[in-house]
């Protein structure tokens, strides 16, 4: 009898972290967002010869152009139904010779009805339109159309885009992410992206094209600027929203005084400091006085800092600014810190640096290569066990899952409450040879 409740305390606890994977899944599987090429549903003998498109991608908003060349392969005027498969679209246009095509709304129900085709992407709402063809003749068509992106709970947005697979040559084909306002650090992973083909260019825009063999480009990326900038507006401290305003107005030096000020007097204990020191290290580097920037980095405790990976776009930073040959031994150690870290967590800006053969070692290390002690490589090994087991993104999930407070009271009040009605039992059953 004394076993059940700490029975039942592990029953509920099982209960609870089942539901709460559950509920990361769902919330991870809900805020990807899908794209998909329009598809003829109606006919084999009009195909596709040929695809550009285009997806921009700005903070959270995503613009999609797309040009698709048709061809009618008989000897007879035939008419072609196109289906442009919906999620969440807006501003919708689909043209021919910079005419616009009409189109219409129709459900999943309808096109699984009227249009048996296998292999449909299984979305609930389409738009269709119709387009006839003359004997062997070829058509241009444009398609436009805008989104809004949904993170999950976690900050992450999920872009996912499927080619079309009834293209007759995969190699007439070019899908291309561009976005503005990135880089790598922001690129949590990517899939199907041709690494050859991924272009930083100088004026902050991140190009990344589709592998020819693929039918499908994807990333998850996180706006680690943003998020470092928001952290101070949810803040009920007034110092720490003035830092965030002079920030967002660019106005550095007032964004320097306010830090100071702050980091002398400060009034909101569950603030990091760390965040107002990365925050006044950022305005030193906004005004391109790199001495001071590199001295506050090196005081900074990057594990106490918002976001989490706010720590790689530090080392993005600085690989902008050392370039290869570091003299800073502190601020190469902090590198190479970081860029291991970026490469265990499998982290986009790891493969990255990698790509731009960069290694982070000094000569005085590859002259001297040290010897692991016994103690390292058994905690390597047990690190590396860890990693195969995925235990660090387990954990990680566990710990920024955004209900876990919640749990957490609910379990302890179902613990207490259990151990509680089992010592009043205890006491109500006490012999009464003790008195």
């Amino acid at each position: 009898m004394r076993e059940k409740p700490i029975t039942m305390i592990l029953m509920f606890i099982s209960i609870i972290l089942v539901c709460v994977f559950s509920i990361t899944m769902a919330d991870t599987e809900e805020h990807v967002w899908n794209g998909y090429d329009i598809q003829i549903l109606n006919t084999y003998n009009i195909q596709f010869v040929g695809q550009s498109s285009k997806i921009e991608i700005n903070e959270d908003k995503l613009v999609f152009n797309g040009e698709y060349v048709l061809k009618n392969m008989t000897q007879n005027t035939l008419e072609a139904i196109l289906g442009l498969p919906t999620n969440n679209l807006e501003n919708v246009q689909i043209m021919e010779k910079s005419s616009l095509v009409k189109h219409y709304y129709r459900s999943k129900s309808y096109i699984e009805d009227k249009y048996p085709t296998e292999n449909l992407p299984d979305v609930a709402k389409w738009y269709t339109a119709s387009l006839w063809f003359k004997a062997g003749e070829s058509k241009v068509i444009n398609v436009r159309y805008e989104t809004k992106l949904i993170n999950n709970s976690k900050s992450l947005f999920s872009i996912r885009y499927h080619k079309n697979k009834q293209l007759i040559n995969s190699d007439a084909t070019q899908v291309i992410f561009s976005m503005y306002n990135f880089f790598p650090y922001n690129i949590l992973d990517a899939i199907g992206v041709s690494e050859e083909k991924t272009v930083l260019a100088g004026n902050d825009r991140f190009t990344m094209e589709m592998n020819k063999g693929s039918d499908i480009i994807g990333i998850d990326y996180e706006l680690v600027d943003k998020l470092a900038i928001d952290r101070f507006d949810y803040s009920s401290d007034k110092k720490l929203k003035n830092i965030a305003t002079s920030f967002k107005k660019k106005d550095y030096n007032s964004v320097l005084t306010l830090c100071d000020e702050y980091i002398n007097n400060p009034t909101d204990m569950a603030f990091s400091l760390d965040q107002v020191k990365y925050i006044k290290a950022e305005a030193y580097r906004k005004q391109l006085d790199f001495s001071n920037y590199i001295e506050y980095i090196k005081e900074l405790n990057f594990d106490m800092l918002y976001p989490s990976r706010l720590k790689y776009k530090i080392l993005f930073d600085l690989d902008q600014l050392m370039g290869e040959n570091i003299q800073d031994l502190e601020i190469l150690d902090i590198m190479k810190t970081l860029y291991t870290k970026a490469s265990e967590d499998t982290e986009y800006i790891g493969k990255w640096i990698e790509t731009m053969a960069r290694s982070y070692i000094d000569t005085s290390e590859v002259m001297k290569p040290k010897m692991p002690d016994k103690d390292t490589e058994e905690d390597g090994i047990f690190s590396r066990t860890i990693a195969f087991l995925k235990l660090e993104n387990l954990i990680g999930k566990i710990k920024d899952f955004k209900y876990l407070y919640i749990i957490g009271v609910v379990v302890s009040f179902l613990a207490g409450y259990l151990l509680g009605k089992r010592k009043k039992k205890r006491k109500n059953t006490i012999s009464y040879y003790k008195f």
